[in-house]
């Protein structure tokens, strides 16, 4: 059997510390695409969201990094001055969405790109100027 990244992130998710560690990650990752992607579609400026809310422009640049560690209060807060709720859903903990599977064959160095062999898109709307990667 060939090694892999994907097969290799896998078998390290089995360790409870590290699937903990993992998790917290994809979930700081998660909510600062979120934020910023949520106040950039607004319009708005860190500084703006920063004054809304009542914290620095410097805790909202860190929470949009995925250097912060809000609070679900915070998260709340955050997401009604900009019109939105949280909503959760639960799924498996896995290191690549299902549909975008990327590996590397560490003995060829060989990049594999897992079924669907269709292009993904991706549609980044930064100040109404809208670009498309094909992967």
């Amino acid at each position: 059997m060939t090694r892999t990244f994907g097969n290799d992130l896998k078998q390290k998710l089995r360790d409870p510390e590290f699937a903990k560690m993992f998790g917290a990650a994809q979930a700081k990752s998660s909510f600062a695409l979120t934020l910023a992607e949520a106040r950039a579609k607004l319009g708005l400026t860190q500084k703006e969201l920063a004054t809304r809310v009542g914290v620095s422009q410097a805790y909202i640049a860190k929470l949009e990094g995925g250097e912060a560690n809000p609070t679900l209060d915070r998260i709340g807060s955050l997401l009604a001055v900009l019109g939105l709720s949280l909503t959760t859903d639960t799924t498996t903990l896995s290191p690549f969405p299902d549909a975008l599977l990327w590996e590397t064959d560490w003995a060829s160095e060989a990049w594999l790109i897992s079924p669907p062999v269709e292009p993904i898109q991706f549609t980044i709307d930064a100040s109404q100027k809208k670009e498309v990667l094909t992967l």
